[in-house]
């Protein structure tokens, strides 16, 4: 890979990241699709603290979050450093697939599947919900992955069984416990997660979110964090162990 290559992989991946960092601050469970999307594009950015709009170079923080220090131009106001780590973390992301995956289309999906399962999980971790679009964006990126690759049959049953199993742990959950355990758009976000991988990879994404929930509950626990029974989002959880096993599945085809 050339030079000029990698700098517009990571000067892409920089921008990617500044766009999902937008799409989860601009989130709320009370707007509908639409209205988030209209949210993305108006009103432009701005300080919170002095409300002046930023210049077009100050809304990508991988440059103007070092250069300013991690302050506003006008008010000097400390930005966080969310957005900034966001950027470095796509852009590496974006760098790295390209070096790795030669094929296009594999590369492609890697990249969508990966900003997709972020953003759900920073939405499900400070909102305790996963959009549908973004559900239904994985699910569509899947199946014409798998049509692309020739394994559309095992995608479309991921898809299905995928949904169907986590109906029914829910269900059998409400009947046991009395309330819910899980939530309809963990149920969505596995279906797709089948479909990207499909069915035969379902129960490794099953035992190792599952895994990673209770390692960290116990871990929080311990650290007074959090009580026994408080609320804890699944699918953070189960977007890790879905993008482990979309890119091992994609580089190295263990599944």
């Amino acid at each position: 890979m050339s030079l000029f290559t990698q700098f517009i992989a990571l000067a892409g991946g920089g921008a990617l990241g500044s766009f999902l960092s937008l799409a989860c601050v601009r989130f709320s469970p009370a707007l509908s699709p639409a209205q988030w999307f209209v949210a993305l594009c108006f009103p432009g950015s701005r300080c919170d603290c002095c409300q002046q709009h930023l210049l077009w170079r100050d809304t990508l923080p991988l440059i103007s979050w070092p250069w300013l220090r991690g302050r506003c131009r006008f008010c000097h106001h400390p930005f966080g450093a969310k957005s900034f780590i966001t950027e470095w973390l796509v852009a590496i992301l974006c760098l790295l697939v390209l070096q790795s995956f030669t094929d296009p289309a594999d590369a492609i999906f890697i990249i969508t599947a990966s900003s997709l399962l972020l953003l759900v999980a920073a939405i499900d971790r400070h909102h305790f919900c996963i959009p549908d679009p973004l559900s239904y964006l994985l699910l569509w990126l899947g199946l014409l992955h798998a049509t692309v690759t020739g394994n559309e049959t095992a995608a479309i049953w991921g898809a299905l069984s995928g949904y169907c199993t986590l109906w029914l742990l829910a269900w059998s959950y409400r009947q046991v416990r009395g309330h819910e355990g899980l939530g309809y758009g963990d149920m969505k976000l596995f279906a797709a997660l089948g479909a990207c991988c499909g069915w035969q990879a379902l129960p490794w994404i099953a035992l190792g979110s599952t895994f990673l929930a209770l390692a960290t509950i116990v871990m929080l626990q311990r650290r007074g964090i959090i009580q026994g029974k408080s609320p804890l989002p699944f699918g953070p959880f189960l977007a890790i162990a879905g993008w482990v096993t979309i890119v091992l599945q994609t580089r190295f085809t263990l599944l």
